[in-house]
């Protein structure tokens, strides 16, 4: 998405958003234009603005802009202490650039005196788990915060697959941790399925292309939109009928339109 294209769509959202999550599929530093989007989003409009990177490539102008464009927090995606671990499943990463850039932003966030949230996330899985605590180590040792999530391989996979192909797939890498193991192995269900999926109701995806869903964890197909807001105003996509029909899918009412929330329920990931 280029800055021109961005801008009107925070223009008119703006003052109803809570918080912009500037990542979804991809690496947002290849756009060029991410940290001006940044600064618009959370300076010109002030809102709460969060990205997530695996911070292999950072620029010294990168950096500056980072710290001082108003963004809250920065999630870096490091699942493992060691290169031999890390690499395993951020393939071709090189661990020791990480930290040196989680550094460099530490170091540039204390020059400005910054706001920035710099948070370290820790996808637990069977090849990891036994690095957690040298993970806590090396985290407060950079000076930074850490998280530690369920295993996940593929998000897409997770939500629209059926748990026992997932299992069966994921074997090697679910962890023996059964806190960090979104799967009850002996019922093949999910532990801790949605009960209620208020998403097209509280927030909305909008892709690269202008393609708008209701959540940006599951899909960015076109078959799956919702409408696309450089080609129609998003108030006529929000109140469109793929956007009604989804919501009456999720209340169990009659609808004649199959939408992505009817595949959420259909394969247990959410379970009213």
């Amino acid at each position: 998405m280029k800055l021109d294209q961005f801008k009107p769509v925070i223009d008119h959202l703006g003052k109803w958003l809570q918080s912009v999550d500037m990542y979804s599929w991809g690496e947002p530093l290849l756009n060029k234009s991410f940290v001006e989007m940044i600064r618009y989003s959370a300076t010109e409009h002030n809102i709460r603005t969060i990205t997530s990177l695996h911070l292999n490539n950072l620029t010294n102008e990168q950096v500056e802009g980072f710290v001082t464009s108003g963004l809250d927090k920065l999630i870096v995606s490091v699942d493992g202490a060691t290169q031999e671990v890390y690499e395993q499943y951020r393939v071709e990463g090189n661990i020791e650039k990480v930290f040196d850039n989680m550094k460099r932003l530490v170091n540039a966030k204390a020059k400005h005196n910054s706001k920035l949230k710099i948070v370290w996330n820790f996808l637990v899985m069977k090849q990891n788990e036994h690095q957690i605590n040298l993970a806590k180590d090396r985290a407060k040792e950079i000076g930074v915060e850490i998280t530690f999530s369920i295993m996940r391989t593929n998000l897409k996979d997770d939500i629209l697959g059926k748990v026992e192909n997932n299992i069966q797939k994921d074997a090697k890498w679910i962890p023996d941790n059964p806190d960090y193991n979104p799967y009850d192995l002996e019922k093949k269900t999910r532990k801790n399925p949605i009960k209620f999926c208020k998403r097209p109701w509280t927030e909305t995806f909008i892709n690269w292309n202008g393609d708008v869903f209701p959540c940006g964890c599951v899909v960015t197909e076109n078959k799956y939109s919702m409408g696309n807001v450089f080609e129609t105003s998003f108030d006529d996509v929000w109140n469109g009928e793929k956007y009604i029909a989804a919501r009456k899918e999720l209340l169990d009412q009659p609808n004649e339109l199959e939408t992505i929330c009817h595949l959420c329920k259909e394969n247990g990931y959410y379970t009213p």
